[in-house]
């Protein structure tokens, strides 16, 4: 069932296009309905026009040798004429035909203004047309390991991406596929218990026992004797063996109250559904396989042909063990399945693509997948690099953690905010005429490192490498999350010094009005939004919906030097737009992870 209501907001998109389609058909009524859609793009940087399409020169190319133009012959002909051509509608405004057949769009000043009234009655409301049961798989750590920056991008992007459709009104499942079973926990648990035969008593912190880690890998390379007997510790944790279950019990639960102080720092919400989870469903899928006549034996291994790709999937190794690939086809037949969802969505980084594929080309095998009623979608990304463009280490030359980033992130922008207020105190910045606490100042000053750092990472193009760079994450000018919420701060300030109480009932009571041509331009950016989001969930590109809202930013400090806010004729307008962008800055802020500060 869908959300589209009374109360919803609406695509312009779908609105445009369809009164488009209208003119064009009304213009030349004997082109097909059905043989052409409209293309729209956005325009930004133009205060009389909010749209541009090409349509015009498609339509004009496809059907020119059917006569179907008259006299006409030309593009930019075609184009003048549908430009003049009357439609009874209260959306588009005017239209231009301008270069090579292009039209540009002006919407109508009426229908912004209605449109911002209804979000400013009725709120933010995504108008969901599909309903869906959507699994996002990020972040996925490793157990006895800290985070580190390798883990940043698939949590991030994941978090974000999960508020985004849940805002959209999808049924989203969050899932930690973490690495919690395997060959690697035979060598663990028999170091563990060599050296911490009182583990149950003495408990080794996680820095302690990623070192156990680390040093039972070069006895399990070194030793043949430590070799054999941790292959042994692995029959006996498959077998359930209880001194292998508590080892590795203690192993999880170390590790996972590690990685949950940073999710909570991160703000992040996620579900573990571990290796672990579908190990007792692996002999059956292995079996299923078998049983659908897709399953070769070579060389003592088990495996599936994808055609088109050289590397088979296998799901029993020649040793007869299981691997990622038997566990992640068991993962997809689950959620599949058993979970019931519609779409699944894998965040790792783009280097693991060619092994997703085979899944997708395996469960589509199996018969679980069945596209288009079903989608399994990789969401690769790049890799973080150190500010040199390399390969992102500590000065020792080790893996940087995770929340070394965090805490260095939060140190250095707290340096910058008390800069910031002794210039606002000294009249060099604007002030918001209130003063911060400690505990205010060390709440800013997390929010903000942390929101530099996310921001920073989801307005990259995902599948490019970035640099770390923090003195660009914290540059207050430009495209930071640093210089956005500076800008909701100020905005912030001029609600709170218009002196209104309850803007929930200043909303109910007023109706905001065009009063100049940049309100008009930045109303109808406003407007957008239900279209960004739907990109960003069909394209899985969420810088997009960075961009956009930096593009808000950069019109609001435009405004402040076009005309006067507070102490002017049209003041109870303008302040209905800024409680408009804040709205729109306050839901778009929470779905890219960012935690606002309401002052200086």
């Amino acid at each position: 069932m869908d959300q589209i209501g009374v109360n919803t907001m609406r695509s312009l998109q779908k609105l445009i296009k369809s009164a488009m389609k209208t003119r064009v058909l009304t213009a030349f009524p004997n082109l097909p309905q059905n043989s052409f859609e409209i293309q729209l793009e956005s325009i930004s940087n133009n205060l009389n026009f909010e749209y541009k399409t090409p349509t015009v020169i498609r339509i004009f190319n496809q059907f020119k040798k059917q006569n179907l133009f008259g006299d006409l012959k030309s593009e930019v002909e075609v184009a003048q004429k549908i430009a003049s051509t009357e439609c009874q509608d209260n959306i588009i405004q005017k239209i231009e035909a301008i270069d090579k057949g292009f039209l540009t769009i002006q919407l109508n000043d009426k229908f912004i203004e209605d449109e911002i009234n209804a979000l400013l009655i009725n709120g933010l409301k995504f108008p969901l047309e599909k309903k869906q049961k959507v699994v996002v798989d990020f972040s996925s750590p490793n157990i006895a390991k800290e985070m580190h920056v390798g883990h940043l991008r698939s949590t991030i992007i994941g978090e974000s991406l999960c508020r985004i459709l849940e805002f959209q009104g999808q049924e989203v499942v969050r899932v930690n596929h973490i690495g919690d079973w395997g060959t690697q926990f035979g060598m663990l648990i028999n170091h563990l218990l060599e050296e911490y035969p009182d583990y149950q008593t003495n408990r080794p912190a996680l820095k302690e026992l990623e070192d156990l880690y680390k040093e039972a890998k070069k006895k399990f390379d070194s030793n043949e004797e430590f070799k054999v007997k941790s292959q042994q510790y692995v029959v006996k944790l498959q077998a359930l063996d209880p001194v292998c279950i508590d080892a590795w019990k203690m192993i999880c639960e170390l590790s996972r109250q590690e990685y949950n102080k940073i999710y909570q720092r991160l703000n992040v919400k996620i579900t573990e559904y571990g290796e672990s989870y579908y190990n007792p469903i692996l002999p059956e899928i292995v079996k299923e396989c078998e049983a659908k006549g897709i399953v070769e034996l070579d060389q003592g291994a088990k495996i599936i042909r994808v055609k088109g790709e050289k590397v088979p999937l296998m799901i029993v190794k020649k040793d007869g063990g299981y691997n990622y690939d038997t566990t992640d086809m068991a993962a997809a037949k689950t959620r599949i399945l058993e979970w019931k969802c519609d779409r699944l969505l894998y965040l790792t980084d783009v280097g693991q693509w060619n092994h997703f594929k085979l899944i997708f080309e395996g469960a589509k095998l199996m018969g679980w997948h069945q596209p288009p009623i079903t989608s399994m979608e990789h969401m690769g990304f790049g890799l973080v690099l150190g500010p040199d463009g390399k390969k992102f280490k500590t000065r020792s030359g080790d893996t940087v953690k995770l929340i070394d980033l965090l805490d260095e992130a939060k140190e250095r922008a707290l340096k910058q905010i008390k800069q910031r207020v002794q210039e606002s105190q000294q009249g060099k910045e604007f002030s918001t005429g209130t003063a911060l606490s400690p505990e205010e100042f060390d709440t800013a000053a997390e929010r903000m490192g942390i929101a530099a750092i996310k921001y920073y990472d989801l307005k990259q193009n995902r599948i490019s490498d970035y640099n770390f760079d923090y003195d660009k994450m914290l540059d207050p000018k430009g495209n930071t999350a640093v210089y956005l919420m500076y800008s909701y701060v100020r905005i912030l300030s001029i609600l709170r010094k218009s002196g209104i109480q309850d803007f929930e009932i200043y909303r109910a009571d007023n109706k905001f009005k065009i009063t100049h041509q940049h309100e008009r331009h930045l109303a109808a950016q406003l407007l957008r939004f239900v279209d960004v989001l739907q990109s960003v969930t069909d394209q899985l590109s969420i810088n997009w919906l960075c961009d956009y809202i930096y593009d808000i930013c950069v019109k609001i400090a435009e405004a402040y030097n076009q005309y006067r806010i507070l102490n002017d004729e049209h003041t109870q307008t303008r302040l209905l737009l800024c409680e408009a962008i804040r709205m729109v800055l306050l839901q778009s802020f929470y779905l890219v992870g960012i935690e606002p500060i309401e002052k200086i």
